[in-house]
């Protein structure tokens, strides 16, 4: 090999040394972000939930609310009613 192809090929070497040295850190950066990104949906996820349960207690309360509040026709009202009709 000539001294031309051998500092040619050291070169490349360098080179492609360095690129992939760039796109390991690059792919360091990634996973990271992707672990901060699970990290965010699993927070999200447990919001959620709570959310979900606070919206069904609250609509628990108002339908045991509304139900003591509106009053039910006894029978003879109904029938009443009924015959109106």
């Amino acid at each position: 090999m000539h001294s031309d192809e051998h500092d040619f090929c050291e070169l490349r070497y360098r080179d492609l040394r360095d690129r992939l040295r760039d796109l390991a850190e690059r792919v360091e950066r990634v996973e990271k972000d992707q672990r901060t990104i699970v990290d965010i949906l699993r927070d999200f996820r447990d919001l959620l939930r709570l959310v979900t349960t606070r919206v069904r207690e609250l609509d628990r309360s108002v339908r045991a609310r509304a139900a003591r509040l509106i009053p039910l026709p006894d029978r003879g009202e109904r029938a009443a009613h009924h015959f109106r009709n």
